[in-house]
C-alpha cells in the first residue's frame, strides 16, 4: 500500500519503482549481485508480484531462469536432490522423485491451483515463508537439507531455520536434498487445512511430524516406530496454536491425522522410496 497526498492508493504492479535486471549465467554472478542491497532474487514471481503490492522495496532484481543447474532432478539411489528452481507441475510429476518418494510426489501434486503449479517453484515457495505454502510442512518431515550458496561460502540449513532466517545476507537457495530415502514411508494429510496439515516420515524406527497451519509456521516432533499417535502429537510445542485453533485442539486432531497416516503405512498403501 502506498501513501500519497491524496490518502491511500491500493497498490498494482504500476506502482512498482524502477529497479535494476541482472541475468546472471552462474551462480556465483547470481549471489555477487543478490548479495547487494535492496536485490531481490526472482524465479517463478508468482509470489514476488504478492510481494510488490505488499510494498517490497527493490532496487534490483536478480533474474535466476538462466541458470539451469537450479532446475535438475538428481537422484542417485541414496540421495534425492531437486533444484529450487524445480517448479511444482514438473517436480511432482518427475519420474526420479515419484521414484524415489511416491508419497512427497502426491502430496506435492496437491498444493496450490493449477495457475500457480505452472509458474511457481520449490525454492520460492520455501523462501517466501508464507504459512499458507506447504512444502516446508513435507520437507520438514523428512529431514531435507537445504544448500544455499552465499557470498562466504556454502551453507546448509533445516527447512525450521527458514523461520528464524538463519541464512546469511544474500544467500541463494539452489539445492533441496533429502538423504537416506531408501527404505523411508512419506505420507501427507491436508484434510483439515486451512487449521491443520501433517506430514509424516517413517525412516528406520524413527517416525518424524510436521505440523502447521495456514496460520502458524510449522513444528516437527520424533518419536520411535510404535509410540501412540496422540503421544506424538502431545510433543507439538504450545507454539502451534493461535486464534483460529488452541494447541490443545491441534495436538488432537494431529494425533488423528497422524494415527491415519500410519495406518496406512501400516497396511502398506503407499509404496517406500
Amino acid at each position: 500500500m502506498r501513501v500519497l497526498p491524496a490518502g491511500l492508493v491500493a497498490p498494482t504492479q504500476r506502482t512498482i519503482p524502477d529497479f535494476r535486471l541482472h541475468r546472471p549465467r552462474t551462480i556465483a554472478e547470481a549471489v555477487l549481485a543478490g548479495s547487494a542491497d535492496g536485490a531481490v532474487y526472482a524465479q517463478g514471481c508468482t509470489d514476488l508480484f504478492a510481494r510488490f503490492r505488499e510494498g517490497l522495496d527493490c532496487s534490483s532484481l536478480v533474474w535466476l531462469a538462466d541458470l539451469e543447474e537450479l532446475a535438475r532432478i538428481d537422484w542417485d539411489g541414496t540421495t534425492l536432490a531437486i533444484g529450487a528452481a524445480v517448479g511444482h507441475h514438473t517436480g511432482s510429476g518427475d519420474s526420479a522423485v515419484r521414484t524415489a518418494l511416491p508419497g512427497l510426489a502426491a502430496g506435492w501434486r496437491r498444493i496450490a491451483n493449477h495457475r500457480i503449479r505452472l509458474r511457481a517453484t520449490i525454492g520460492g515457495n520455501l523462501m517466501a515463508r508464507r504459512t499458507r505454502y506447504e512444502m516446508s510442512i513435507m520437507l520438514d518431515a523428512l529431514g531435507a537439507e537445504l544448500l544455499f550458496a552465499a557470498p562466504d561460502g556454502g551453507r546448509a540449513l533445516a527447512p525450521a531455520d527458514l523461520w528464524a532466517r538463519r541464512e546469511p545476507h544474500g544467500a541463494l537457495l539452489h539445492t533441496i536434498r533429502i538423504p537416506e530415502v531408501p527404505g523411508t514411508w512419506f505420507g501427507y494429510e491436508r484434510s483439515l487445512r486451512p487449521l491443520l496439515t501433517v506430514a509424516a516420515a517413517v525412516r528406520g524406527d524413527t517416525v518424524r511430524m510436521s505440523v502447521g497451519s495456514e496460520y502458524t509456521r510449522p513444528y516437527a516432533v520424533e518419536a520411535p516406530v510404535g509410540t501412540a499417535p496422540a503421544d506424538i502429537a502431545a510433543l507439538l510445542p504450545e507454539e502451534i496454536g493461535d486464534a483460529a485453533g488452541s494447541a490443545r485442539y491441534r495436538r488432537h486432531a494431529a494425533g488423528v491425522l497422524l494415527g491415519r497416516l500410519l495406518a496406512r503405512f501400516t497396511a502398506g498403501e503407499e509404496h517406500v522410496g
